[in-house]
Order: C-alpha cells, then structure tokens, then sequence
C-alpha cells in the first residue's frame, strides 16, 4: 500500500507559484498539483471547442442569411424584369392591335371604293396585364413570356401581310380613280341638247345622201362654257378645217377627245387639264350650219358614240 501512494506523490507532483512583492514585503505563493493543471488544461480546451462550434454555428447562420438575402434579391430582380417585359409586350400587343383594327378599317373602306367589301376581322386577345403586374404571388413563368412573344411576332406578321394587301388595294383603287377620272363620262357644255347623233347620217346641208358622223352634235347657246370630257393633256388647240377652231385632249388610258366650231379657245397645246375644266365657247366656227358643239370620243384609236359614257 505504502508503495503504491509513494508512486502517486510521484506521478501527481506539486507545483508552486511565488509572488515576491518589492520594498521588502513577505512573499506569497500559490501550490497546485498537476493533476488540477490537467484539470484546468481540459476544461479551457472544452470551452475552446464550444467557442469554436459557437463561431462555426455563428458563420453558418450568417452565410445562410446572406445567401438567402442573395437568393432575394436575385428571384426579386428577375421578377422585376420578368414583369417589365410582360409590360412591355402587352404594350407593343396593343399598338398592333390598334394598328390591326385600324388596317382593317382602312381596308373595307379602300373594299367598298372598290366594290369589293369584307367584313373586318376580330381583334385577337391581348395580354391581360391585371393578371401578371403589379401583384405579389410565384414569378411569371418564363415559357408565357415566350408564347405572349411568339403571339406578338405573329401579329407583327399579319400586320406586315396587311399593309402590303393593303398597299395593292390602295394601288388598284388609284388605277381606278386615274381610269375614271381619263374616262370622258361628263356633259361637255352646260345646257343643250343633241342635235346630230353618233354614226350615219343624213348629210346637214344637202338633207339627202350618207354621211358617217364620228361624234355627236350638241345645239347650245353662242358663248355658252365647253368643258374637257377627262382630265389629260391638249394636244392640239387652233383651227382644224371643217372643225373650225378646234381642241383634242389625251387622257390616257387610250382615251381621246375633240371639240369643234368653238368661237374661242381657251387653253393652248401641252395644257394639263382637269375633268370639268372650261377650255373654250361654243360657236359656229368651221364648217358649221349655227351655234353648236361638235364632241367625239376616240377609244384605242376608234370612233365611239360618246353617249355610252356620259352618265
């Protein structure tokens, strides 16, 4: 027994701290053993391991707070920018609608000048902007976006497709006011009455015979306003033989006109004129038995009874 605690005294040795203190005071000291340094040695490194857990729980709560905050921002930011571009298709959604319903208008009014009406087409459904802006909820999904796009290039198309139908309508219904404005359709003076129609005739100054008339005469007042049948250029304009004083008009298309026994003239060669537009008086110029307006209408080159034009 004796050796086993003369081996502890060994084992678990003391150890003393002395404070000696200046000017001559007693010192002091402090004795421990070594077991109580292990002691003190365990207890520091158990309290230096729940330090380090403590800081280690501390940073992971920390990065886990930033990267949530992180996560935030971003899902916050792609939201944004998810609903700023659903705004922005439905904005450009609904010019072209509005551009589409005013094509369409524009196109059954251009259908009716032309004889040709169509009812207008429905306006496709736009985006509803009420059910993804300004509201909270999960983010827009992405694949919408993309078929609100792929709706909005569609309607771009028909838009493209739209105005070019429509330029081509616009086209043909400007051939067909240029047509009817080189159309000679209009009574030539104003007043009278047909004295001599197209064709054959007895000869005016015999009474007897055939004599083929290439247009018709109108009895009128002395002085009395002739107007050009259609709209075109003079191409002559002076005294014509038997005419007398005499004008011609081209007016395009293949459409001509002449004028006889004027007592004035009132236009000059290469004159533009318009339908309607006074280019001399009648008279009795020319080979003439009174005051009358000797009118022809010459289509491709051949004689025509104006009568089938004038409304």
């Amino acid at each position: 027994m004796e050796p086993l605690k003369r081996q502890q005294r060994q084992v678990d040795n003391e150890y003393t701290i002395m404070f000696i203190p200046h000017r001559g005071k007693e010192p002091k000291s402090i004795s421990f053993r070594a077991s109580f340094l292990k002691k003190i040695g365990i207890v520091c490194g158990i309290i230096l391991l729940i330090g380090i857990g403590i800081a280690a729980k501390s940073s992971l709560i920390v990065y886990q707070a930033h990267k949530e905050q992180n996560e935030l921002i971003a899902y916050r930011t792609e939201k944004a920018a998810q609903e700023q571009k659903l705004a922005e298709l439905q904005q450009e959604n609904e010019k072209m609608q509005q551009n589409m319903a005013e094509l369409s208008a524009l196109e059954n009014e251009v259908r009716k000048a032309l004889g040709n009406v169509v009812s207008q087409q429905p306006s496709r459904g736009g985006i509803d902007r009420e059910s993804y802006l300004g509201q909270g909820g999960p983010m827009p999904d992405i694949k919408m976006i993309d078929v609100y796009a792929a709706q909005t290039k569609n309607l771009q198309t028909e838009i493209t497709t739209k105005k070019e139908t429509l330029n081509n309508l616009l086209g043909q219904l400007q051939e067909r006011n240029a047509i009817l404005e080189a159309t000679p359709n209009i009574w030539p003076t104003s007043g009278g009455e047909i004295t001599s129609s197209f064709g054959g005739r007895s000869n005016p100054f015999t009474g007897s015979g055939y004599d083929y008339h290439p247009g018709i005469d109108i009895g009128n007042d002395y002085g009395a306003p002739i107007y050009a049948g259609a709209s075109g250029y003079v191409e002559q304009a002076g005294w014509y033989g038997g005419y007398g004083r005499y004008v011609k008009i081209n007016h395009g298309y293949g459409y001509e006109t002449a004028y006889g026994h004027m007592s004035s003239i009132a236009v000059s060669d290469g004159q533009y004129v318009k339908k309607g537009e006074i280019i001399g008086y009648v008279g009795s110029s020319g080979y003439s038995t009174g005051p009358h307006l000797h009118y022809e209408v010459i289509i491709n080159g051949q004689d025509s009874d104006p009568m089938k034009l004038i409304r």
